[in-house]
């Protein structure tokens, strides 16, 4: 009776109940290592780069031109969260929240030189696709323009616009616009032929063709446009803050140029750090939404 109502035993001694107990209790590790490993191994890489980075600056001992990675660090938290000591300045903008502030004119600038980069980019990459009168009316100044570095025309904004607001939008524009037009033209060019005729054997017209077939298909182009036009913005405002100069708050670009020429090499690579987490926000928010847009775009991870 009473080794009826003892546990069985397993044939190593171990009792058979606990043993699914003990490959659930493996399979939840295994399940939260997979889903933190990545987490696990990037901060375990940028704390082994933050000391190298640190023994290096101490080795080479001239620190306006290469920081210590904890002074990097200081006026990062300063420019952002303030707390500095304000009577410690090396020039006139070292102050707290300098990084917040120069970043947020940036921010303001670049969205709405994106959105209208996009805005005007979509339909006219579409138009160019999708007539081929409209193809060959825009196509010689759309692939000259494109071709063309931003610097190069840069002196002819500044003679027609000045140095102000109107000058960096023009650069910001110029510089990311084409990605999205040509990469939407191209999405309508390549469309599958046998998907086109495929809609008008079920009799579809033209415009539902359009709609249903054409369009869906360009989606991932549009994506792949955006996320290359959002590079190059960044590129095109950092540019356009170097070359407009300002009395203050010239935006994050301004901030690097002047923290550089004043060899506040700290407050120089902190904004370099701010501008590169921008930068990486970005990817990872087409990165998502190419994933919605386009979930057979993306390839399976083991």
């Amino acid at each position: 009776m009473t080794d009826q109502l003892s546990p069985s035993k397993s044939s190593d001694g171990g009792s058979i109940a606990s043993q699914p107990r003990l490959r659930d209790a493996e399979w939840t590790w295994e399940r939260i290592w997979r889903r933190s490993r990545y987490a696990v191994i990037t901060i375990i890489n940028l704390t082994i780069f933050a000391f190298i980075w640190e023994g290096v600056a101490n080795w080479y001992g001239n620190y306006n031109f290469f920081p210590k990675f904890s002074d990097m660090m200081s006026a990062f938290f300063t420019g952002w969260f303030g707390g500095g000591d304000a009577t410690n300045e090396t020039f006139d903008l070292l102050q707290d929240f300098v990084i917040a502030r120069n970043f947020w004119v940036t921010l303001k600038l670049y969205l709405i030189a994106m959105g209208a980069s996009i805005l005007v980019g979509i339909p006219l990459g579409l138009l160019m696709g999708g007539s081929k009168w409209i193809d060959a009316i825009f196509s010689p100044y759309v692939w000259t323009l494109s071709s063309l570095p931003r610097i190069a025309v840069a002196p002819i904004f500044i003679l027609f616009l000045g140095l102000g607001d109107a000058f960096k939008f023009a650069v910001i524009i110029s510089t990311a616009i084409f990605p999205v037009i040509i990469n939407t033209w191209a999405g309508v060019k390549t469309t599958e032929q046998s998907l086109i005729n495929a809609a008008r054997v079920f009799g579809a017209s033209k415009r539902q063709i359009y709609q249903k077939v054409v369009l869906p298909y360009t989606l991932p182009f549009v994506v792949s446009g955006i996320q290359l036009s959002l590079s190059r913005g960044l590129v095109g405002v950092v540019i356009a803050e170097f070359l407009s100069g300002a009395s203050k708050d010239g935006g994050i670009g301004w901030l690097i140029f002047r923290s550089a020429r004043t060899f506040n090499a700290s407050l120089t690579y902190a904004a370099l750090l701010s501008l590169a987490i921008f930068a990486l926000f970005l990817v990872q928010g087409t990165r998502s939404m190419e994933a919605r847009i386009a979930p057979w775009r993306q390839v399976s991870k083991t």
